[in-house]
């Protein structure tokens, strides 16, 4: 990915038409704190993608994507409720942002991923911690529904980007489930969540994502997800409440 495309977007209509509505959101979210980041997130997106008229115009997809997106969506509300217990909420929020920035790096056709990019670059100042804005696990479904959208439609042109773009929550499902059931208590590093989502967003990608077999992409999200995943609830120490000792 060329970090001179990322300077590109600011030029593009459906861009700007995305953050505009990304900007009315965060107002929103400000004024309202407990509607919840993902929440207004997923419903500002829905709503910029219908304002561009991208909504509308579906390309073919496949039979299984909506299947996919259900089960995408699911596992999103179950992996951040859990993980939102173990870390910050602002860095599960930048790993759902860094999930954005992945699925429009590999689509093959960003019309849509460009609105949605819009939206989370004006919302993202919501995730100050200073702000105490709710993430709003329960908004993950929405969220990851209409991220999910996008990877279907704009990745209908290559089977294996639809599979790179939906399996980048396979880090923070895999992540959640270790440290939930074989390691509870504790908090994990949200730096080390934040990055291990990066290592896993670049192989499911542009490596999983640009293969030209869907077996093979599927494999590659699979295990990168495992090791990125497991990799921080085993190896990565966790931070451990402070104490009257502690200086």
């Amino acid at each position: 990915m060329n970090p001179l495309t990322l300077l590109d977007l600011l030029g593009q209509p459906d861009f700007r038409l995305g953050f505009g509505v990304g900007l009315l959101a965060l107002v929103i979210l400000l004024l309202v704190r407990q509607t919840g980041w993902l929440l207004a997130w997923g419903v500002a997106a829905v709503v910029a993608l219908a304002w561009s008229g991208w909504l509308w115009e579906n390309p073919t997809t496949p039979e299984w994507g909506i299947v996919a997106v259900v089960v995408t969506a699911v596992a999103s509300a179950v992996s951040f409720r859990i993980l939102l217990r173990q870390v910050a909420p602002w860095s599960v929020g930048l790993v759902f942002a860094v999930w954005v920035l992945g699925v429009w790096g590999t689509v093959p056709d960003t019309e849509r991923a460009v609105v949605v990019m819009g939206t989370t670059a004006a919302m993202l100042p919501a995730l100050w911690p200073g702000l105490r804005i709710r993430l709003g696990w329960e908004g993950a479904a929405v969220a990851a529904a209409a991220l999910g959208f996008v990877a279907i439609s704009d990745g209908a042109a290559r089977t294996s980007s639809i599979i790179g773009s939906l399996g980048m929550i396979g880090m923070p499902l895999v992540a959640a489930g270790i440290s939930r059931w074989w390691r509870a208590g504790g908090r994990l590093s949200p730096w080390w969540l934040i990055g291990a989502q990066v290592v896993h967003v670049i192989v499911s990608g542009r490596i999983a994502g640009q293969s030209h077999q869907g077996g093979v992409a599927l494999t590659l999200v699979v295990l990168s997800a495992l090791v990125t995943g497991g990799g921080l609830a085993f190896g990565v120490p966790r931070h451990r409440p402070a104490t009257r000792s502690d200086p």
